[in-house]
């Protein structure tokens, strides 16, 4: 399983904007194959969101990568105006352990 981790920080008061318009990304990723989870989350750190998201592969995931912002992204130009995505907190990586403690048969 492949996990990808996004981090933004969103202009105070544009909480509301952000969830609703970013609702079209999560949803068109749970739509997509091999999207096992997509998920908006809204920390506790004022102002900032992590999208978390859960893949059978990394080549699916790359996949939708290139619907991400190839259609999608540039189809949201507002979003790009109150948040920021903080790459240099992003992550990405592989599930080595399940939740019953076996270890994950598609780690690298």
């Amino acid at each position: 399983m492949f996990i990808d981790i996004s981090f933004f920080q969103v202009e105070d008061g544009m909480q509301r904007a952000f969830e609703r318009d970013f609702r079209t990304v999560v949803e068109r990723a749970r739509e997509t194959a091999g999207c096992l989870s997509s998920e908006l989350v809204r920390l506790d750190e004022p102002h900032h969101y992590i999208w978390l998201e859960r893949w059978t592969t990394r080549e699916q995931h790359d996949a939708f990568n290139e619907i991400l912002f190839g259609k999608l992204w540039p189809s949201l130009p507002d979003v790009g105006r109150y948040a920021t995505r903080l790459v240099e907190r992003d992550a990405e990586g592989y599930v080595v352990m399940e939740d019953d403690g076996s270890a994950f048969e598609h780690a690298p």
